[in-house]
């Protein structure tokens, strides 16, 4: 007997060049970071810049800054680049 499923069905985004599913319609800029840097929290000297490609008409690219979200589509794609003041 098959299961239900109750959310949106996932997605696959490339993040880093990387796929992961995403169930989600949105996605916050600190999901993204995760997703790239899994288990590595930020530390103060670290600053994030995440850059999406291929998303919704309106948000096709541009830039996600903290505290904000994007919606998700199949195939959407994440840059997210670290820089680390010494």
């Amino acid at each position: 007997m098959p299961q239900e499923h109750h959310g949106p069905a996932p997605v696959t985004i490339i993040v880093n060049t990387r796929p992961h599913p995403w169930e989600a319609k949105e996605i916050t800029f600190e999901q993204v970071v995760e997703l790239a840097y899994p288990g590595q929290p930020p530390t103060e000297q670290d600053t994030y810049t995440v850059r999406y490609s291929r998303g919704h008409d309106g948000h096709g690219a541009g830039i996600l800054t903290a505290g904000h979200s994007v919606p998700v589509k199949k195939g959407m794609v994440f840059d997210v680049y670290r820089t680390s003041r010494s």
